[in-house]
């Protein structure tokens, strides 16, 4: 019998989800490369059978639905970069105008934030529900050090959950580089270095563009 209490909630993952594919319908026609109805439709579809699987906890999982959970994490973070790379074409081109920019940018950066983040809690020790049941994949490696880990008296009761790995990621889109949280794998230290890259590109070149081209 599952511990309900170890395992994780659903709802803040999908509660991020939502928003991501949301964010996703809001891109600029200039910038979008898919009609704006077709990834939120798609995301929905994909996420129904994970919600049906695990309605309120995170307690269950099957190859099938592991695999599900890590395509659709790559899939929003490889289709965010599609908009990165249009949004620096129409710059390079001349044709970008300044408020478009500006709200593709933030569109980019928060969807990036959110799909990172699904990445890192979906790898980190063979996924949410790998971490906290015993059993499904206590063999898979720690790709990501928490501070709280270190604490040898709550090492054996604290889990990271997914707000954890949103923090991780909205601070790596920020400061460029991993704050509390320590990458100890190559992938790890490969997403995190291309999502701070990804960052860079935004902040320091798009949103500068834009306020120039405002100006």
């Amino acid at each position: 019998m599952v511990d309900a209490p170890r395992t994780e909630h659903r709802w803040p993952v999908l509660v991020a989800a939502a928003i991501a594919l949301a964010l996703f319908a809001l891109v600029p026609p200039e910038i979008q490369f898919l009609p704006p109805w077709l990834v939120p439709i798609v995301g929905a579809v994909v996420l129904l059978p994970m919600i049906l699987i695990n309605p309120r906890r995170l307690s269950t999982e099957t190859r099938w639905s592991r695999w599900i959970g890590i395509g659709f994490a790559l899939g929003l973070t490889a289709l965010n970069q599609v908009h990165v790379v249009l949004l620096v074409m129409e710059l390079i081109q001349g044709r970008a105008q300044g408020p478009v920019v500006l709200l593709t940018a933030l569109l980019v950066w928060a969807t990036n934030v959110i799909a990172f983040s699904l990445v890192y809690w979906e790898l980190d020790r063979g996924g949410p529900v790998a971490r906290r049941v015993e059993g499904i994949n206590d063999t898979a490696r720690q790709d990501i050090r928490f501070p709280q880990q270190d604490n040898l008296a709550g090492v054996e009761t604290w889990q990271a959950g997914y707000p954890d790995y949103a923090y991780i990621s909205l601070t790596n889109m920020m400061a460029f580089s991993p704050t509390d949280a320590m990458p100890l794998t190559v992938r790890a230290k490969g997403f995190m270095a291309y999502q701070a890259f990804t960052g860079f590109v935004l902040l320091a070149l798009v949103i500068s563009r834009a306020v120039n081209i405002l100006t």
